[in-house]
């Protein structure tokens, strides 16, 4: 496991700002963690990060206790508000970050990295200069200096734009397939949604929703269904069956049904197959990772 944490919690004043986190990474997930601004997550990565001390609980982050020095050597970090000396070269800021990691300078690494989120022939050029999707790209760049098997990402793509996002999803894409386990924050859940494999979302300093990508955005499937009439007998067979709610179908066959699990859809297609109803469209739709965001929030505060 590559984070596991047990009741981990985090109080300022006599205010709680996380509270009872209990989280599980493997190794190679693309992990999303999601919630409204103050709902604990950057308190949450600075403890995981060791940045920050837990109030009570505990934790590993690869294999050793939060905090542990050692355990920083292959770790990654790019916060959300992050500020760069201005007088630096982009070159400069590899070499001063790499003495942060304790890394001999390398311009082969330096290289490498700047090549990988494309400001390779920018590295001569002050920071200060550098437009706001360059300093994101720098800061990536400074976060995988230490060949990372776990990276920290706090919002990587606020400030850049489409083809910009696209590329550090290509990033994030690329090192998991190397193995890399990157541990994602983020308000853009289209980008979220795209590449994350497990979703927890937090409010208010606790968990709210956790689970895989898959099965937060298949807990309810639509299907809409375009065939030939379907008999009132069997009709009556599907409401009760599969949807207590199903309105009534249309002349021309048109039936729309909510579904408790997408293992349903071979059922309904054979159902009406096996009866001699002409199938002519079955187009399943699940929900997005906004409506489970929304849904899920919403519902907390109105609690």
């Amino acid at each position: 496991m590559i984070i596991e944490t047990e009741n981990l919690s985090k109080t300022y004043q006599n205010k709680d700002a996380v509270k009872a986190i209990n989280l599980s990474v493997d190794q190679g997930q693309i992990y999303g963690f999601l919630g409204p601004n103050g709902a604990g997550k950057s308190t949450t990565i600075k403890m995981l990060t060791g940045l920050v001390f837990p109030t009570s609980g505990k934790g590993q982050v690869l294999g050793r206790p939060l905090g542990d020095v050692k355990a920083r050597v292959k770790l990654g970090y790019l916060p959300e508000l992050f500020r760069f000396q201005e007088w630096m070269t982009g070159e400069d800021l590899l070499n001063f970050h790499a003495s942060l990691f304790r890394l001999k300078r390398s311009a082969e690494r330096n290289k490498s990295v700047l090549k990988r989120v494309d400001l390779l022939g920018q590295e001569k050029y002050k920071v200060g200069g550098y437009s706001k999707g360059m300093q994101q790209r720098i800061g990536l760049a400074c976060a995988l200096l230490p060949d990372p098997d776990l990276l920290f990402l706090d919002e990587p793509t606020s400030a850049l734009d489409p083809i910009g996002r696209k590329d550090v999803r290509d990033i994030i894409l690329g090192l998991q397939k190397e193995g890399t386990t990157v541990f994602l924050n983020s308000h853009l859940l289209s980008e979220v949604e795209t590449v994350c494999d497990h979703i927890t979302i937090i409010n208010k300093g606790v968990i709210v929703k956790s689970g895989s990508m898959q099965e937060l955005l298949m807990e309810k499937v639509t299907l809409n269904i375009i065939c030939s009439p379907i008999p009132e007998e069997i009709y009556r067979t599907i409401k009760e069956r599969f949807d207590h709610t199903l309105a009534p179908q249309q002349d021309d066959g048109k039936i729309f049904i909510t579904l408790k699990s997408k293992d349903e859809i071979p059922e309904i297609a054979s159902l009406l197959t096996t009866n001699d109803i002409k199938l002519h469209e079955l187009t399943p739709h699940h929900e997005t990772l906004e409506s489970v965001f929304l849904k899920v929030v919403g519902e907390e505060e109105t609690r």
